[in-house]
């Protein structure tokens, strides 16, 4: 067990009873820098506003709100999954060196924080509260580490208070946090130490994806495929009669279509190679039995895989969809299908698993294709944004039809090629996720000897 004694006059000061909070060494009494409340050194708390869909628009007549899904867990800002709002609304905007904290999450979430270092337009919702620095007493970038090493530290989990399955730090909390205050040289030092980090990070993730990214122009070239030319700009071209009967009359839908048509290997439809969605049943297990259970976000999508398992008991597996080791689980909904959520299922418990509905199965009919191979061919970016134009359904509920998939026409390699061509595809994955393992590791570096150069006490 271990005991921290904490002066009574520090828990009336901080007003706080929990031990997490005390229990960081920033606030150790013998901390070299001393620890200030954020009021001292920002001059400004701002929180933003809310937007429902009534209130948002499209993006080309609209700035684009930061809500929390535009904070990774480094802190970054990221612009994948925007909310659009008017541009003619009369709001506060953002502007370079403004420190976002995460004000409402779950528990776990809250307290993560980016900080804004480009020109750009972007308004701010009601979830993140805008902190503005007074730059004569700190650096910016300094309180955006600082608050971020707080969030990774469970600070923020153990003061903020909790509703309806949401946590919050309002704006009061916040101006009375303490953090620790080096001079501004230290401060700056600190902020290097992150910078090299990142540029360092940032190599690795180019060296990654510039590996997986040639991927799919190898892949052609074993095929023996040769691209069409662009045909995007064309005022016309021609179709045969046969490919209008009974299916798409959008032009987009053929401009865009991409096909595998090989110069060296026989040409197959999908549905004369594999299987869509084939039954599964679980007639050898008990009721008592577990299976996998894999929903759509432990797919991860750069590399293929199955990046966790879940479980679950014969007795829930209702509604989900049903596939057994060794199928190919592929997406088949925006945007999880243009993003490559697809992975073959490997090692599941009990040989059998289940997921979301929004899943089709693959499976072989024979044993003259591989399901690695099939995988490849589907997770190929051009099938990938030609399956996109297929794409029947409500906005935002966009699916790939079954009669689509099962059409799309794919070369058929002997065997032995086939395994060529996964051998080194998978050679070629691997080296990029030892630069991905190795992105993290150099991160973890960096907070180390951040947390250590801040934590440092007095010889």
């Amino acid at each position: 067990m271990i005991i921290d004694y904490i002066d009574i006059d520090k828990i009336i000061d901080d007003r706080r009873l929990d031990p997490i909070y005390f229990g960081l060494a920033f606030f150790n009494e013998h901390n070299k820098f001393p620890l200030m409340p954020l009021k001292s050194f920002c001059i400004d708390f701002q929180s933003g506003f809310g937007a429902g869909k009534d209130d948002q628009a499209i993006e080309e007549n609209g700035i684009i709100q930061i809500r929390p899904t535009n904070i990774d867990n480094e802190g970054m800002l990221k612009y994948d999954k925007n909310v659009f709002v008017p541009t003619s609304l009369n709001k506060t905007l953002l502007e370079i060196d403004d420190v976002l904290f995460n004000n409402t999450n779950s528990q776990e979430l809250v307290g993560k924080t980016a900080i804004l270092k480009e020109e750009k337009k972007l308004f701010f919702s009601n979830h993140i509260t805008r902190i503005k620095v007074n730059k004569a007493k700190a650096i910016p970038d300094y309180l955006w580490i600082i608050l971020n090493i707080y969030q990774r530290k469970n600070v923020f989990y153990s003061i903020c208070t909790n509703w309806n399955n949401q946590s919050g730090v309002g704006i009061e909390l916040l101006r009375y946090l303490k953090v620790p205050l080096p001079p501004k040289e230290i401060q700056q030092k600190i902020v290097d130490l992150y910078q090299q980090a990142q540029q360092m990070k940032q190599a690795k993730e180019q060296e990654a994806k510039t590996l997986l990214d040639g991927i799919d122009n190898y892949l052609l070239k074993e095929l023996g495929i040769e691209l069409p030319e662009n045909v995007e700009n064309e005022r016309y071209f021609e179709v045969n009669i046969s490919e209008l009967v009974g299916g798409r009359l959008d032009v987009s839908f053929y401009r865009n279509k991409f096909e595998f048509i090989s110069n060296i290997y026989p040409m197959f439809p999908l549905s004369d190679l594999l299987y869509v969605n084939p039954s599964v049943n679980y007639n050898k297990l008990s009721k008592d039995d577990e299976i996998s259970f894999i929903p759509m976000e432990i797919i991860d999508e750069k590399n293929g895989t199955i990046s966790e398992q879940k479980f679950i008991p014969i007795t829930k597996i209702k509604g989900f969809t049903r596939f057994k080791e060794n199928d190919l689980i592929w997406a088949k909904i925006t945007p999880c299908m243009q993003n490559g959520k697809s992975a073959i299922a490997h090692n599941l418990k009990n040989g059998y698993g289940c997921g979301s509905t929004e899943f089709y199965v693959l499976r072989p009919k024979s044993n003259n294709i591989l399901i690695e191979y099939a995988l490849l061919i589907l997770r190929d970016k051009r099938i990938l944004n030609s399956a996109k134009n297929s794409f029947g359904g409500s906005a935002g509920q966009q699916r790939v039809s079954r009669g689509y998939l099962k059409s799309i026409k794919i070369p058929l390699p002997p065997i032995q090629n086939q395994q060529h061509i996964i051998d080194h595809i998978q050679s070629i994955q691997a080296m990029a996720k030892q630069l991905q393992k190795e992105v993290g590791e150099i991160l973890e570096k960096a907070k180390k000897e951040m947390e250590k150069e801040i934590e440092k006490a007095e010889n």
